[in-house]
């Protein structure tokens, strides 16, 4: 198989091990350690000792990262595997096989199941018309407007003649960006039945309370960013105009509610957007970048 596999890893290392030994031996690893704080990289290489790890010196963000890790794969394909998802056997067959079958296709992904066994059947994206946002479970291998997320097989030469992720975003949205444009660019995104992916979700990275607000920024400022690129400036100031308003009364008011962090970060994070500040300038923690102006 022409497949090399591609793990972004962010303070990861109490799930790294589990992902690395679900990659069959035979194939090349690549992880890109963003920096992290924790064992990340000392545990890519005791539970991968051929992987090729890869230590920014500082956090690139989630696609940005990747990027960095694909630009030394040298086989035909990558697979883009969260740090929080494992391989069930046979899957990179499964793909190999559906990528020659559909020679148009520039980015794929396999059935991908939650530890409760719930098919994550992808999402519908901002732009997704209203008859196509609720579909039924494909019976067989299905072109869609979104596929992946936690486990995205790309052709190489499509990924490439797109120049990879978005370097702009730091954080979410990143996969809608490219699913985006690799079917604006006449490739065919294409769901494969008969492999699995088990993807744990929201376990990349230890959990706080701080970096969900921070995660919650990322999410607000992403959308602004895709609205504006994929749709138009108006478009994008419509959508902040419809959406801002509630989400800061929402967190100035309901501070009790379990909701409040996200409506909170993402309320900054949209008004980060309009003021015209960069997401990959700003860093995963906004309070950080701050203190280093």
């Amino acid at each position: 198989m022409s497949v090399t596999i591609i793990v972004v890893a962010f303070n990861s290392a109490a799930i790294l091990a589990e992902c690395l030994a679900s990659i069959p031996a035979d194939l090349p690893v690549v992880v890109v350690d963003n920096a992290s704080t924790d064992a990340s990289s000392a545990v890519a290489k005791a539970a991968r000792a051929d992987a090729r790890v890869i230590r920014t010196p500082r956090n690139l963000g989630f696609g940005r990262g990747a990027n960095a890790g694909f630009a030394v794969v040298e086989t035909a394909f990558g697979l883009l595997l969260n740090a929080d998802a494992r391989l069930m056997p046979g899957v990179l067959e499964v793909l190999c096989a559906a990528a020659q079958r559909y020679p148009d296709a520039g980015l794929l992904a396999p059935e991908i199941f939650g530890d409760d066994g719930a098919l994550q059947f992808g999402h519908a994206l901002p732009h997704t018309p209203a008859h196509k946002r609720y579909l039924p479970m494909p019976a067989g291998d299905c072109c869609m407007d979104y596929v992946g997320g936690s486990a995205m097989f790309f052709r190489m030469s499509a990924f490439r003649a797109l120049g990879g992720f978005d370097d702009a975003i730091f954080l979410y949205g990143e996969d809608d960006d490219i699913c985006l444009r690799m079917a604006a660019a006449g490739h065919a995104l294409v769901h494969v039945v008969g492999g699995r992916v088990v993807h744990a979700g929201g376990k990349s990275t230890s959990p706080s309370p701080r970096l969900e607000w921070c995660k919650a920024w990322h999410q607000g400022w992403s959308r602004m960013h895709l609205e504006a690129k994929h749709r138009g400036r108006a478009a994008a100031w419509g959508h902040l105009l419809r959406e801002w308003p509630s989400l800061a009364a929402k967190s100035l008011l309901r501070r009790g509610d379990a909701r409040h962090t996200k409506w909170s970060g993402r309320a900054a994070g949209m008004a980060a957007w309009a003021r015209g500040q960069k997401a990959t300038d700003i860093g995963l923690d906004p309070a950080e970048s701050q203190q280093s102006a």
